[in-house]
């Protein structure tokens, strides 16, 4: 019997631990990828105020919290998802306080005091903010810049690449170097979630593809990271996913980029080779909506990629002498010299040549005429250069599910489905 109570109150140790440690390293990562919103209450000489009540709402996503200001006046909304809230403050003897548009950016902190005017309760004091205040950084010396979604939608981008903006920051190049420091150190993370590509390291290319319809706003600090970042010494990126809310909202899109609007290159000019072909075309849309009013809510974006592309591809290949069963050289003195098969087979009389072989290199000459005199050494062999088909088929999936627990707990779980198909190109037109 206590050997019987032993392991069972062993194994409720190690299943407590377990589930401490999961829970906090959850807490952990849970600190990225999130907002908050703080801020003190005061009278209007300055005073500080005790006890009152802030709420925060959010009413298209069925989220309220409340928080009873500390003795020193503070309120602190921490951990929340990055939107658009409105700030309610009431206190006894005074005016509600209500002020809109607050908006909580990802990985940002928003500080708002709030001066309540002497009154009755039921009279109310409305503020309207604009969100470009939100975006002034006063709360810690992080350097970086936030990315709203009118800015992700209306900033032009080669094929509705988001990340193809995370180069529009001071100090930071196309090619991922930031402040200086080397491409692959950037971190980046999608709703608090390591999704760097550990394989390439290539700069601003997340393992999981994003797209301009799925993300809400992103974060870019490219120097002083607070204690929640700091992975690694480049840029601390971190992008969020839009999320459902008790009104149904959609998009649909359709980019077509024809091959008209491209220009040859020099060396298919040079070749006189038509330019190669480009058609692009990119398409989806995104729905999202309630589930459960003010409980339970769903958001979908897919999008499709068609290219019909070419790429300029350069071979070596033989020349028609060589098919003949003909070496072309140049001697010591600067002349060309052509051996025929019977020389050949006369210098090298163990070495026959092979007909088979020399049918072979005829045939090659004729199928793949030489065109350029890039290739080859232009004796035996010569430059073929053609477009060769390269075309794309990418398919981007993204669904997210949000759901409100309780006043102080939500939960969202997302899913990414990518299924592309890529060619590469062939050595030769008909292979």
């Amino acid at each position: 019997m206590n050997y019987k109570m032993l392991l069972r109150n062993c194994f409720t140790v190690w299943l407590g631990a377990f589930l401490l440690v999961i829970l906090s390293v959850n807490a952990v990562f849970a600190q990225s990828g999130v907002s908050s919103i703080t801020g003190t209450v005061r009278d209007a000489q300055g005073n500080i105020i005790v006890n009152a009540t802030v709420r925060l709402v959010n009413a298209e996503k069925g989220f309220s919290r409340s928080f009873v200001t500390t003795d020193s006046g503070a309120y602190n909304f921490a951990s929340i998802q990055p939107g658009i809230y409105v700030l309610e403050v009431e206190a006894s003897g005074f005016k509600k306080f209500v002020q809109n548009n607050v908006g909580a950016l990802i990985d940002k902190s928003t500080e708002i005091d709030v001066a309540l005017e002497a009154g009755n309760i039921s009279e109310t004091v409305t503020v309207t903010s604009d969100t470009i205040e939100s975006v002034i950084n006063t709360q810690d010396a992080s350097l970086g810049n936030n990315f709203q979604p009118e800015q992700i939608q209306q900033l032009p981008t080669d094929l509705r690449n988001v990340t193809r903006l995370l180069s529009l920051q001071p100090g930071v190049t196309r090619d991922g170097s930031v402040n200086g420091g080397r491409s692959d150190q950037s971190n980046i993370t999608l709703d608090g979630i390591d999704v760097n590509e550990q394989q390439t390291n290539q700069a601003f290319s997340p393992i999981l593809r994003v797209t301009a319809e799925s993300i809400s706003e992103f974060r870019v600090t490219t120097s002083n990271p607070n204690a929640n970042q700091g992975r690694s010494s480049g840029a601390q990126i971190s992008l969020s996913t839009k999320s459902g809310s008790n009104s149904f909202n959609g998009a649909a899109f359709e980019f077509f980029r024809p091959t008209k609007g491209s220009a040859n290159d020099f060396f298919n000019n040079l070749a006189g080779i038509e330019r190669q072909k480009l058609d692009r075309h990119v398409f989806g849309g995104a729905l999202g909506g309630p589930i459960v009013k003010n409980k339970a809510f769903f958001f979908y974006s897919y999008e499709g990629q068609r290219e019909k592309s070419e790429t300029s591809v350069l071979q070596v290949v033989p020349l028609p002498s060589l098919g003949r069963g003909e070496l072309n050289f140049i001697s010591t003195n600067g002349t060309r010299v052509t051996l025929n098969q019977a020389q050949l087979n006369a210098a090298y009389t163990q070495l026959d040549l092979n007909p088979a072989a020399i049918a072979y290199l005829a045939d090659a000459a004729r199928r793949y005429p030489s065109n350029t005199t890039e290739g080859g050494d232009g004796l035996n062999t010569g430059g073929f250069r053609f477009n060769a088909p390269v075309p794309e088929d990418l398919n981007t999936h993204i669904v997210r599910f949000d759901f409100n627990l309780n006043s102080n707990q939500t939960l969202f779980a997302r899913a990414n489905k990518q299924h592309d198909t890529r060619l590469r190109a062939p050595a030769f037109p008909d292979t």
